[in-house]
Formats: C-alpha cells, structure tokens, sequence
C-alpha cells in the first residue's frame, strides 16, 4: 500500500509540473542557455552494447539503458531546475530462449541550482538526486548453499547523492565543452534489503569528467555551441565505496575502486546517435550482481543527452 501511495502521489507531481512547464515552455522557444544545457549533459546516455564485450562478464546478446529524462523549468532563465528518469537497464542472456533476467528498475528525480550566472561561460550548479534502485523480484536473497540469488533475489536500496557540477577549459581546442562533476552518494535505511548490510558499500564517492567535441566548428565563444549537437564524447568515471564490504581493507584498491571510461563518436549521417567504446573495471552495477568484479571492454550504440 505505501508503495503504491507513493507512486500515485510521485505521478501526480509530475501532472501538476507538466501542466505548467509545457504552456511556459512554448512561450519561451529559443536557443537554450547555459546552464539548462548543462544540465543536459549530466544525464545519463541511454546505450545498448553488442554482446558482452571482451572480459569477464557472462555471455549476453546485448545490455540496454533506457533512460529518457523530462527536463522541468518555470522559465528559460530560471536558475532553478529538476529531471525525471524512468530509467531502466536489462540483460539479455545468450542462453535458450534468451532470457531477460531482473531488471534494475532506477527511477529518480534530480534538482539543480545555479550558482553563477549566465551571462558568461561559467557555468556552476548544485544537484541533489533521489533515486530508487531495486529488481522487481520477491524472492530469498540466498541459495539454500549460501550464494546470492541472482535469479530471483530481492535487491532494494534507496539513496540520496548530492553534488555540485561545473565546466572548466581544459582541452586546448576552441570547439569543445568539458564538464566535471563531484557528488556523495548516500543509501539510505528505508525499504532497503537488510542482507546487503555488510556486503554492499553505502556511501560512494564519484567523480565525473565529460569532453564534448563539436567537429567543424571554429569560434572564439563556446556560447555559440549550444544549439549544435556533438560529433564526439569522451568520459571518464571513478567511484570510491567506503564501508563495510565483505570485512574488506579500506585501502584495497581492488575491491573499492571503480572505474570507467567511455569514447563515443557520431558520424555526420546520424542526428541523435553515436557509436562507442567502453572500459569497465569494478563491481558489477546490474542489482543481485553487485558481489562480482567484472573488468570488460565492449562496444554499441549510444544517444547523446547533450543537444
């Protein structure tokens, strides 16, 4: 009954929102500013890898991430902001019949507020997001031989990450934006799967560089970028877990340290999609897998959010 209060209140909060948003953002149709196309490229990019990619992951035709997000502002000078994201990320397993194994469900809502004004380059904000992480799946987090149940465990966490995001010149080429962003995350103890005490690291740092490259494209004012979209993406991504994992050391680079890095190219005959690459060495995102490390390189089709 709690949650489904909290989902009918949750879409109700969006309507009341939307209501507004669409008529106020008709009346203002224009170039977007900084600080809202900040905001776009610190969404996440919906992606699909072909297969599994070279590493130790298990067999899979593909991994998806569908993540479209609905940008909510009163105005297009607002300097305040929020997203939405029923973002969802599925397996599909090379096996028979080919299975679509517990889904991680990852819906989450994001605040945003400028702290220097537009008027120049600089671009600054604080971001606070909620997100809810589970499986959908009822079932014992165990095996009756004590392993993790992956098939049907139930996996539920809910947390909080706060943060602030800026950009800052780094690339010595007159046609590029680079973003960086710094957040805490934080698991909260609420509808939270009592097993993962101990096991899974509740308070997570990460750190986020973002390299938009805009090919053809020669100006002395970044401003004049906003409206064109991207030819190529580079990021790079870490995460530090702290707490109680599997009473592993504090210091053991192996086991604490995430790390990813993602270069993405959109050739000139696609509009909103790219091809990339990723390297991925740390623990296993996709919900009951979280006790694995998996060190994977793999390739597939990405969607810009920067536009």
């Amino acid at each position: 009954m709690i949650k489904q209060n909290y989902i009918l209140l949750t879409l109700a909060f969006i309507c009341l929102i939307f209501g507004g948003v669409n008529a106020q953002e008709k009346r203002n149709s224009g170039i977007e500013n900084s600080f809202f196309s900040a905001i776009r490229s610190n969404q996440i990019d919906s992606y699909m890898t072909f297969s599994q990619g070279l590493g130790n992951m298990e067999p899979l035709i593909f991994e998806a991430l569908v993540s479209p997000y609905f940008l909510l502002r009163t105005s297009i000078d607002s300097r305040w902001g929020a997203t939405i994201s029923p973002a969802i990320m599925i397996r599909m397993y090379a096996e028979e019949s080919l299975p679509v194994r517990t889904p991680s469900y990852m819906p989450n809502i994001s605040f945003y507020h400028q702290l220097k004004s537009s008027k120049n380059d600089r671009i600054v904000y604080l971001f606070l997001n909620l997100t809810h992480h589970s499986n959908g799946q009822n079932g014992s987090f165990f095996n009756s031989d004590g392993s993790i149940n992956t098939l049907s465990g139930d996996f539920s966490t809910n947390f909080l990450e706060l943060g602030f995001f800026f950009n800052q010149n780094l690339v010595p080429f007159s046609n590029t934006y680079e973003y960086f962003k710094s957040s805490i995350e934080y698991h909260i103890d609420a509808n939270r799967s009592a097993e993962l005490e101990g096991r899974y690291s509740f308070l997570r740092w990460h750190n986020n560089i973002r390299i938009f490259r805009f090919l053809g494209y020669k100006t002395n004012s970044k401003r004049l970028l906003f409206d064109k979209t991207p030819a190529i993406q580079t990021k790079v991504e870490t995460t530090w877990m702290f707490g109680e994992i599997n009473d592993t050391n504090f210091f053991d680079f192996s086991k604490r340290f995430n790390f990813s890095l993602t270069f993405s190219y959109r050739p000139k005959f696609l509009s909103d999609v790219s091809f990339f690459a990723n390297f991925y060495s740390g623990e296993d995102y996709y919900n009951m897998h979280f006790h694995k490390r998996i060190t994977v390189l793999r390739v597939g089709l990405q969607a810009f959010s920067f536009k």
